[in-house]
């Protein structure tokens, strides 16, 4: 039965697209070592081309007199449960589906879509790791991955504001920018709604937050289910909507600034008129147009890197912000590592991997070269703009030992305000 739902669900996604992608592939293996599993664990299975193999064995098996052909010698063999258990961790658990394998693709195949596809097919046949499919109920029920409630999103927001003397509108009639902030900022980094807040405050921005629409992770989205990822990014237009607000800024977030910039627009209505840019956007737009003033060297005390976001710098572009911003406030001390900008390697915890118990292993792995960069710059501090990442980053720097600082830009930001 799982392996029907996940059948019926490949045969049904697989168009002209599908099967021009993987017709073009010729199987060279660049994508191996583009892809930060395979390089840190050499697990041959992690490689990129393998995820698709539940894909295509669907598409060649159904659409082509080679793959019937191969079936019927018994060159190759149906997809049984125990194949979907098994490509399960390796698409859930060893891949943050950061796309740099199609960056290097001499084909252009978007493996990362592919990859996504496979994991709607997973999805369909309820084959999602334990820990992931708990957050996703928890959104879908609570409209929280963490678990926050209404009354405890409230009581948050009270505590942030009294505790930082921020003020942080909750549906603000007239407000023009509606900004949706992560579980993970509003649990783990409280101080970076403090800091967002005191940039706009600041910048006499006319914005809110909204208690309907308050959540801007995406679970459904991280599990490929199609309806849910739709339902949860309803909730946040929704509210835009209702609000009759203008823009809706991501809050630091990867993975939902693609699910709103990209995804929303191809598999449901969106509201008209409404702008979608991510906080980094908006903090360098407040800073260019002179409505905040950011002192001059106010982190050239030391070394400090930035850490691209897959999402975020190299599918988003939003590379030459943040870096502008950065050498304001660390002209001296700002350097990068290598590589970086569109070539950046993922940290290991995009794409629902560090919401997984048994990834954990492989997150690390992969996060120790991610460190070995940082080291081979001397780097005693690193910046990002997604919380996801900088859960990544204080977690593991935690499980070596590691003293290198972790901030957020707007959290830089926010403590440079002249």
């Amino acid at each position: 039965m799982k392996t029907q739902s996940a059948l019926n669900t490949y045969i049904k996604e697989t168009g002209g697209w599908v099967a021009s992608q993987l017709e073009a592939c010729t199987r060279c293996g660049i994508c191996a070592d583009a892809c930060h599993f395979y390089q840190a664990l050499g697990n041959p299975e992690y490689a990129p081309v393998w995820k698709l193999e539940p894909l295509r064995r669907a598409y060649e098996q159904r659409f082509t007199v080679a793959g019937k052909l191969k079936l019927a010698l018994g060159l190759e063999k149906k997809l049984t449960d125990s194949d979907l258990e098994h490509w399960s961790k390796i698409v859930y658990e060893a891949c943050t589906v950061c796309d740099k394998c199609a960056f290097v693709c001499p084909m252009g195949i978007e493996l990362g879509l592919l990859i996504h596809e496979v994991r709607t097919g997973l999805a369909a046949s309820g084959v999602v790791p334990g820990d992931l499919a708990e957050a996703t109920e928890k959104q879908k029920t609570l409209g929280s991955p963490l678990g926050v409630t209404d009354e405890m999103w409230r009581e948050r927001i009270d505590w942030i504001t009294d505790e930082w003397e921020e003020k942080i509108p909750v549906d603000k009639p007239g407000a023009e920018t509606l900004v949706v902030f992560t579980s993970i900022e509003l649990m783990k980094f409280p101080d970076n709604l403090a800091a967002i807040a005191k940039i706009l405050n600041k910048a006499s921005e006319n914005w809110t937050t909204s208690s309907t629409g308050r959540e801007v992770v995406n679970f459904g989205f991280f599990e490929a289910d199609e309806e849910l990822t739709k339902l949860f990014m309803y909730r946040v237009f929704k509210a835009a909507e209702d609000l009759g607000v203008k823009r809706i800024v991501i809050s630091e977030c990867g993975h939902a600034y693609e699910a709103f910039r990209w995804t929303a627009p191809n598999i449901m209505k969106v509201p008209k008129g409404i702008e979608i840019i991510h906080i980094t956007e908006l903090i360098h737009q407040l800073w260019k147009n002179g409505r905040i003033k950011i002192k001059e060297g106010a982190f050239d005390d030391g070394v400090i890197t930035f850490h691209d976001s897959c999402k975020i710098q190299r599918l988003g572009g939003l590379i030459k912000q943040p870096r502008e911003v950065l050498k304001v406030l660390a002209p001296k001390n700002f350097k990068e590592m290598t590589p970086n900008k569109e070539q950046a390697m993922c940290c290991g915890g995009g794409g629902g991997v560090i919401s997984i118990k048994e990834a954990e292993a492989n997150r690390y792995a992969v996060f120790e070269m991610k460190m070995e960069q940082m080291q081979d710059i001397k780097a005693e501090a690193v910046c990002m703009v997604c919380s996801n990442c900088r859960l990544q980053f204080v977690d593991s720097l935690a499980h070596f030992n590691s003293t290198i600082k972790v901030h957020s830009l707007a959290e830089l930001v926010s403590k440079a305000l002249v």
